[in-house]
C-alpha cells in the first residue's frame, strides 16, 4: 500500500510542476515528506470527537521552530484554536516543531499534490516555484519590520501571489515576522573580509546562498534542525539567523560572536495546498485566512517584544556582541541583485513605494 501511494504521489507531483517555473522537486522528496507526515501524525491523536466538531478537514502544519518560539506559539494559541471554534471542530488543526513533517521542500512538495498539509516558509524557498518572488528576501530590500510589510502590500508581489497559486499553493497570509537576520560565528566578524574561508549555513535557497557568498563566505546548505550538531562537530563556523530561533536552538552553546549585519528582515508566509484548501466552504476558507493574519500579527507582536530577553539570553550563556561595519556588508551585497536578474523587480518595487 505505502509502495503504491508513493508512485501516485510521484506521478501527481510531476504533473503538476510542468506548470511552474524553475522547480526542485523530486519524488524521492514527495516519498519522504509522505513518511514524515506518517510517523509525526502517530505522535497526536487523529480522533476529532473531543472538539465536538465532525473533523471533516484536517490541516498539518509543519515549522522547523522549537515549540517555544513566538511563533509556533500563535500558530497554536490563535491560528489552531481561531480555526477549531469558528469551524465548531470541523477543520482540525495540527501544528508541529523540529521540522517533524520533513524539510520546507518537502511538504512543499506534498501541498502541491493536494495533501492537507502547510508550511511556515520564506520567499526564497518559494522562488523554485515562482522565482521572482525570491527577491523579497534579498540583502537590505528592507530595513525594518514596518519596510518588510510594505512588500507585501506592492502590486508586484499580489502578481507573485497568483503565480504561487498557479503553482498549487495558497498563502494564507505573509506576516509572520521571525526578525532580522545576524551572523552567529565562531570567530567574529565585523567586516566582510573577515569572513574569507569560513563556513556559514545557507537554507539552500538561492537567494540566502547568494548573499551569504557576496557577505565573502563559503556556504553549506543543512536543514536548520542539523545546525547544532554540524556546529559542533566543526563541520561549519557559523549560521545567519534570527534572534528567537538563535535562542530556541541554543546557538550560545555552539558559537562564541554575533555579528548584527541585519541584512534581512525575515517576514514568513503561511502557505498550504490550494487543491486542499479549494475544497473547503468558503466559509471556512475566510476563517483560516483571518485566522492566519491574526495569528502572523500576534507573534510577530511577540518577537519584537522579546528581542532584548532574547539577546540577553544569549549574551548571559557567553555570546559576545561584536561591533561590525554594517554599510560594508550592504555595499558587499549590492551585487546580489544584478546576479541573481532582479534589479528590474526590484526598482518596480523601489517605485510602488516612492523611495
Amino acid at each position: 500500500m505505502k509502495k503504491t501511494l508513493a508512485v501516485l504521489l510521484a506521478v501527481g507531483m510531476a504533473a503538476s510542476l510542468t506548470a511552474c517555473k524553475g522547480s526542485g522537486s523530486s519524488a524521492e522528496s514527495a516519498g519522504r515528506a509522505s513518511q514524515n507526515q506518517q510517523e509525526a501524525g502517530d505522535t497526536k491523536q487523529e480522533n476529532t470527537s473531543a472538539s465536538g466538531g465532525s473533523g471533516s478537514y484536517t490541516l498539518k502544519i509543519n515549522t522547523a521552530l522549537s515549540e517555544t518560539d513566538p511563533l509556533f506559539l500563535a500558530l497554536t494559541e490563535v491560528f489552531e484554536k481561531t480555526v477549531e471554534d469558528k469551524t465548531n471542530g470541523d477543520v482540525q488543526v495540527e501544528v508541529y516543531s523540529g521540522s517533524q513533517l520533513g524539510t520546507d521542500e518537502d511538504v512543499l512538495e506534498q501541498a502541491i499534490v493536494g495533501a492537507g498539509v502547510g508550511v511556515v516558509t520564506d520567499p526564497g524557498r518559494l522562488s523554485n516555484y515562482v522565482y521572482d518572488i525570491g527577491v523579497l528576501q534579498a540583502p537590505y530590500i528592507a530595513e525594518s519590520y514596518e519596510e518588510a510589510l510594505k512588500l507585501f502590500e506592492t502590486e508586484t508581489y499580489k502578481n507573485m501571489e497568483t503565480e504561487i497559486e498557479n503553482c498549487g499553493f495558497q498563502i494564507l497570509s505573509f506576516n509572520y515576522y521571525q526578525g532580522e537576520r545576524e551572523l552567529f560565528t565562531k570567530n567574529p566578524v565585523a567586516a566582510p573580509a573577515d569572513l574569507k574561508g569560513q563556513r556559514i549555513r545557507s537554507s539552500g535557497s538561492q537567494v540566502v546562498t547568494s548573499t551569504l557568498e557576496a557577505m565573502g563566505a563559503n556556504t553549506s546548505v543543512l536543514a536548520w534542525s542539523e545546525a547544532y550538531q554540524a556546529l559542533q562537530q566543526q563541520v561549519i563556523e557559523g549560521v545567519e539567523v534570527h534572534l528567537s530561533a538563535a535562542v530556541g536552538s541554543s546557538m550560545q552553546e555552539v558559537t562564541k560572536y554575533l555579528a548584527f549585519t541585519g541584512h534581512q528582515q525575515l517576514l514568513t508566509g503561511l502557505v498550504i495546498s490550494q487543491s486542499w484548501y479549494s475544497k473547503l466552504p468558503e466559509e471556512y476558507q475566510s476563517i483560516l485566512r483571518e485566522a492566519s493574519f491574526e495569528a502572523g500579527k500576534t507573534a510577530s507582536e511577540n518577537v519584537i517584544a522579546k528581542n532584548e530577553e532574547y539577546l540577553k539570553t544569549l549574551t548571559d550563556g557567553g555570546i559576545q556582541v561584536v561591533e561590525c561595519d554594517k554599510e560594508s556588508f550592504k555595499t558587499a551585497c549590492d551585487k546580489v541583485y544584478d546576479e541573481l536578474n532582479y534589479t528590474e523587480i526590484k526598482a518596480a518595487i523601489d517605485k510602488e513605494l516612492g523611495r
